[in-house]
């Protein structure tokens, strides 16, 4: 029985070794996969964020040039300034909605006010279009911009996105 014995405990004793040092390995790779999964969100959140604040500041650079052009009396192709605002709502209302599967959801009131803003702008853009007042597109625009940088702030507050 000794001899069973003798033979039984160090092969037990290399099991249970061999089987903790998986378990650690385990236990180890599943924690740097999580943080490179962490990383890699935390980068589709940046990028999403930053696309989304980039055609925010596109459609703001636009009306403030369509305002200009119009208050100098040039003649503006409204129907060409709305297509392009138009395809930067689009990009705004799918980053936006991006924006709040990946981000911080401190933010989402911000995405949203910034998504409520560029929804009247067709109905705006068509009122310049008969007024050929370029005035009217002003306010939206610095709103819009202060939207953006109030994202921006407060995603510098929040310590980033993660």
């Amino acid at each position: 029985m000794a001899d069973i014995a003798n033979q039984v405990i160090p092969v037990a004793s290399a099991l249970t070794g061999v089987a903790l040092t998986l378990a650690g390995n385990m236990y180890l790779e599943r924690n740097k996969w999580r943080r490179a999964r962490h990383t890699e969100q935390e980068a589709r959140a940046l990028q999403s964020y930053t696309d989304l604040l980039q055609a925010a500041t596109d459609i703001a650079r636009t009306l403030r040039q369509t305002a200009e052009r119009l208050n100098e009396g040039r003649d503006v192709d409204v129907h060409e300034v709305v297509a392009v605002v138009d395809g930067h709502v689009g990009q705004v209302r799918r980053l936006g909605t991006v924006a709040r599967l990946v981000g911080p959801r401190s933010a989402f009131a911000l995405v949203k006010s910034l998504e409520d803003q560029v929804a009247p702008l067709y109905r705006l853009l068509a009122e310049v279009e008969r007024s050929r007042d370029g005035s009217a597109l002003v306010e939206p625009a610095r709103r819009l911009m202060k939207t953006r940088d109030a994202i921006t702030d407060h995603l510098r507050r929040a310590g980033g996105l993660s």
